[in-house]
């Protein structure tokens, strides 16, 4: 008994020791993460799990960053590199992705648990370290089991480099304008649009499995944290959807919420369902609620704003407008474009569209409408542009609650998305691989189960694989269906086919690197290569494609489609390839990628711990632009609307364990000691 009970207080004392003085992961090289420290910008957020209401009548748990959601943004410069430390006072395992992120070099830093690092479990810290290597905006989230629906995402502004060239004057000769418009860039406002549930993402995913279901069906559109609860009528949900709509119903009629019925044959497929599993708020019930709507400030003598909308939706694409005013697109994904002028543009999941505003309306209060763009669901979200010093007449608007378009209208067009300055895209390929979008056919009965390789499901319980595919010698991984293997800067294509009769949408993000959007269309690709392709008459683009670490499959009624990316196999590591779609992603819609298998990195001796004394030159802020937040506490610093970290200097980096951790492993010391 007393030797159990010795062993027993060990084991607490090393559960102790491993909260306090972080271990380094298992690693297979003798490279320091925390030798390069002291020269990187210190950002730490504290990830924790309680009562949030993002649209002040959906009362539920969520997850809050350094006690917000959205989390602080991160803002950076080319060049600078950047020790960012993730507390996890969850109750549950962890990761933090980088998305859009460049990783040339860190591919431990991806943030994908099972795939480029072990979980981040509840009370321990972790850190990441990486370099910013391409200006623009993109955003950090959750990248483990669905958890960016519960609110763990914040905006990360990466300013270019002083001599970069901008396509500023492209869409003015004015030199005033040009230099307003650069001003206004360098102060980008993040709008964060996301749909908002009141079940968490574990229920709504349980939901779908339960009652066997693709569901597509949520309670507000949310700005920044703000939004309200609509309950339109069932003659003004009609009135306010898309004209192909009472077709695909057939003679049945919206929900209460909006919401295309889940027995709907169209939709959901030919599934044996369990409908009398749902609970009544997911499709039935619409409790309306008026909350506050986001607003965003502005002074018309600056002559032009600049704002990015980044979506970190479960799955709903938005169509956005703002009434009485053009929107200037120059930037897509984090990379500059050669400048549309449109009245409106689609947002897909993961996608970030940055877009100036010409302040050169009478001054008053301008609406910003946000979209379901679907016929899953015909739901609208609200926020204000906001002119100071002004109160004038209502602004014009271009569609309606249902998204649907009131007068002629000009439309971003993502496939027109030309880089600035232009880039060259391979003439040809040297590696292809051929994916197919579907419902999974190795769990045929399954409604939420899907598949990008064709086959197979990239389970959720690979979020948990040990050791992750990184760690590994590619050699010895066997072969799957779900893990393409390249070779270093070898030119790959990835053919992306999505099976009809209903072709949703499906944003697909790469990560590590960004990808040329060569060619999409409506119907069948019965191509193993683009040269095939080519050859039979297929448009493709290699002049001028765009690009990008995301792009949406074309939506079809009645078809299937298809899409090919082309990137160069430049950055070393293992990377996800899969559906934003966060519901898809965990119902299998991803693979991994092995990219330059023949030059796999080694990974660092110290990989994740925590530096001491890391970030020791200080934190780095440029410009002011950021984000009103609807939830807050004193751990960060509200500045006009604006959440920023606050955390500085030496010290801040040195990452202490949770007081529950420590104080569960003392008492769990004092009764072994008290058993012996």
């Amino acid at each position: 008994m007393a030797v159990t009970s010795l062993l027993k207080a060990l084991a607490a004392l090393t559960l102790v020791s491993s909260s306090i003085f972080p271990v380094a992961a298992t690693s297979n090289s003798s490279s320091s993460i925390c030798a390069t420290s002291s020269k990187c910008i210190p950002f730490t957020i504290d990830v924790t799990w309680g009562p949030s209401d993002p649209s002040k009548g959906l009362s539920r748990n969520a997850i809050l960053t350094n006690g917000s959601l959205p989390g602080p943004p991160l803002k950076m410069k080319v060049g600078d590199c950047v020790d960012f430390t993730v507390i996890n006072n969850l109750p549950y395992n962890t990761g933090v992705h980088f998305h859009g992120i460049r990783q040339l070099g860190t591919p431990w830093a991806d943030g994908v648990p099972g795939l480029s690092q072990y979980s981040i479990t509840p009370g321990t810290s972790y850190m990441y370290q990486w370099t910013a290597e391409e200006s623009g905006m993109y955003f950090y989230h959750a990248h483990y089991k669905g958890q960016m629906m519960d609110g763990l995402y914040g905006a990360i502004v990466i300013q270019p480099a002083d001599n970069a060239s901008t396509p500023f004057s492209q869409i003015s000769s004015d030199e005033t304008d040009v230099k307003q418009m650069t001003a206004a860039a360098l102060d980008v406002e993040a709008v964060f649009a996301s749909d908002w549930s009141q079940f968490t993402f574990q229920e709504f995913f349980e939901i779908e499995q339960t009652a066997n279901i693709d569901d597509a069906c949520t309670d507000s559109i949310i700005l920044n944290g703000f939004g309200s609860v609509y309950c339109l009528s069932s003659t003004d949900l009609a009135a306010n959807s898309a004209p192909q709509l009472p077709q695909i119903l057939n003679g049945t009629s919206l929900t209460a919420k909006g919401c295309v019925p889940p027995s709907n044959p169209v939709i959901q497929g030919n599934f044996s369902r369990n409908l009398a599993a749902l609970p009544s708020g997911a499709y039935d019930v619409c409790t309306p609620y008026t909350g506050s709507n986001y607003t965003y400030s502005v002074d018309p003598s600056n002559g032009w704003a600049a704002m990015s909308f980044i979506s970190p939706a479960g799955f709903a694409l938005f169509k956005v407008t703002i009434d009485s005013h053009k929107l200037y697109v120059y930037e897509i994904n984090g990379n500059f474009i050669v400048p549309q002028t449109v009245d409106e543009f689609v947002v897909g999941p993961g996608d970030r569209v940055s877009f100036f505003v010409k302040l050169d309306q009478t001054p008053g209060d301008y609406q910003i409408r946000v979209a379901n763009d679907g016929i899953n669901q015909v739901i609208s979200g609200f926020g204000v542009l906001s002119y100071k010093g002004g109160s004038g007449p209502a602004g014009v608007s271009v569609m309606n609650y249902g998204g649907q378009n009131t007068t002629a209208v000009v439309t971003f067009n993502p496939a027109a998305a030309a880089p600035f300055p232009p880039m060259q895209v391979a003439a040809t390929a040297d590696m292809t691989f051929v994916l197919d979008i579907m419902k999974s056919p190795a769990q045929p009965t399954l409604s939420w189960a899907w598949t990008l390789s064709g086959f197979e499901s990239y389970n959720q319980t690979n979020d948990d694989t040990n050791p992750p595919l990184l760690f590994q010698n590619p050699a010895n991984i066997p072969s799957s269906d779900l893990i393409l293997e390249t070779q270093y800067n070898k030119w790959v294509d990835l053919i992306i086919k999505v099976a009809g009769p209903v072709a949703e949408p499906h944003p697909i993000h790469k990560h590590a690197n960004k990808f040329f959007a060569i060619g999409s269309g409506v119907g069948s690709f019965n191509f193993t290569s683009v040269a095939a392709a080519q050859a039979a008459g297929y448009p493709f683009n290699l002049e001028n494609p765009p690009y990008v670490d995301g792009y949406t499959s074309t939506p079809a009624e009645g078809n299937s489609t298809w899409m090919v990316f082309r990137y160069q196999a430049n950055t070393p590591g293992a990377w996800l390839l899969h559906c934003h779609v966060q519901t898809h992603l965990s119902g299998g819609m991803a693979v991994a990628i092995l990219d330059a298998i023949d030059n796999f990195p080694q990974i660092p001796s110290d990989v994740g711990a925590v530096c001491p004394g890391s970030g020791s030159s200080g934190s780095t802020s440029y410009g002011s632009g950021g984000y009103g937040s609807q939830v807050s506490n004193d751990n960060s610093t509200s500045t006009g609307g604006a959440t920023i970290a606050t955390f500085t200097g030496a010290a801040s980096s040195v990452v202490t364990p949770s007081f529950a951790s420590v104080l569960f492993s003392l008492v769990a010391i004092a009764f072994a000691f008290y058993t012996l």
